[in-house]
Order: structure tokens, then C-alpha cells, then sequence
């Protein structure tokens, strides 16, 4: 998924190693990354350099805590949802699928 596709107004990054978590705008994400950048890519720049890893040997263990979430937004019906636990809160997002017939 590219950076412009992320349908969020932020995004979150954590890591599971040093449990450092950040949350950027993506507006300015966009600025300084560009519209076309895959999100991995930004995951990675925005947490591998600054990690803090206790055994540095050790990659980055960094991830996106909103990718679940996205994917619901993002999906063509509930039944492409990986989590139902998030319908509720990706409605709120206003996904394609809430437009679909009860």
C-alpha cells in the first residue's frame, strides 16, 4: 500500500523490541516521503535508524498497530475483513461496505 492510499490522517509505528511507538501525521509523511512510497518503506525508515534494540545485531521488529484497522476501511464488503472486531471502529471511517444492503 502506498502512503497517499493510507486512509487514516495519521500513522502509528511501534516496535516490539525497545517498545518505542510514535504517531505522525500523514500529511507530513507525505511531504517528506512522497505520495508514492509504500508503506513498509516508511515503516522501516521511520524506525530501523533509530531503534532501540537492546541486542543491535537484531533487525527492527517494527510494525503498523493500525494495519488491521486499515484493512477493514480498505475492504470491499464485512465478509473481506480479517478482524471483525474492528467493523465498528472502521465504520466510523466511512468504508465502502457500509454502503452495502442490510
Amino acid at each position: 500500500m502506498r502512503l497517499d492510499d493510507w486512509p487514516l490522517p495519521y500513522v502509528r509505528v511501534a516496535c516490539a523490541q525497545c517498545k518505542r511507538e510514535g504517531r505522525l501525521k500523514k500529511d507530513g509523511l507525505i511531504e517528506r516521503f512522497g505520495p508514492d512510497r509504500e508503506m513498509f518503506v516508511v515503516r522501516e525508515k521511520l524506525t530501523a535508524a533509530n531503534c532501540q534494540r537492546p541486542i543491535k545485531k537484531q533487525p527492527c521488529q517494527s510494525i503498523l498497530p493500525d494495519a488491521l484497522l486499515v484493512q477493514a476501511i480498505m475492504a470491499e464488503s464485512k465478509a473481506d475483513i480479517i478482524k471483525p472486531s474492528f467493523i465498528e471502529e472502521a465504520a466510523d471511517w466511512k468504508p465502502k461496505w457500509l454502503e452495502e444492503p442490510k
